[in-house]
Order: C-alpha cells, then structure tokens, then sequence
C-alpha cells in the first residue's frame, strides 16, 4: 500500500484557515451589535412606561420605582426583563402572604 500525501492540497486548508477565523470573529461581532441595538430598543420602549401614571402601572403590578430600577441595568441587558423578573417576584410574594394569611385564619 502506497501513501501519496498531496501538500498542495493541505496547504490551501491552512492558508484558509485565518479566513475561517475572520469569519467567525465577523460573526460574533455582528451578533454582539445585534444583541447592543436590541437591549438600546428594549431600554427605549421601557423608558415609555414612565409616562404612565400611577394607577396604569400598578394595574400592570409595578411601579414607577421599578421602572427607573429596571433601567438602571447595564447597557447590554434588556430592562424589561428586569422588570418582569421583578414582578414575578413581587407576584410570589403576595401569594405567600395571602397563603399565610389564610393559614393564620384556619388556626
């Protein structure tokens, strides 16, 4: 059995191997604005819940503390979802204490 090794063809691999790398470093980079000009849109679209008054965001479970919390997060995260994380918790909390309270009253 005969090995012929062809060192033309291996080198054209490797010297594609830098492009692959650029290629994939352009993609990650692409991705990251992406995901930078998602979280800029995300922020503006919270920021308008400032605009409500009180009532209308209680009605929707936060507040206008929650809101300002919430865009205090870095630039490359996406408020809302702070302030739904928040909400959630604040929803766990009132249906703690209305368990509790219904415990105390079957006592």
């Amino acid at each position: 059995m005969t090995l012929i090794l062809d060192h033309a063809s291996s080198h054209r691999v490797s010297s594609l191997r830098p492009v692959h790398e650029a290629i994939r470093l352009a993609g990650a980079l692409f991705r990251r604005i992406g995901a930078l000009i998602a979280a800029e849109i995300d922020r503006r679209q919270t920021m308008q819940l400032l605009e409500f008054d009180a009532r209308a965001l209680k009605d929707m479970g936060i507040s206008h503390a929650d809101v300002e919390g919430a865009l205090l997060v870095p630039i490359d995260r996406k408020p809302s979802y702070t302030l739904a994380a928040r909400r959630a918790e604040a929803r766990r909390a009132e249906r703690e204490q209305v368990l509790e309270a219904a415990a105390a009253l079957r006592e």
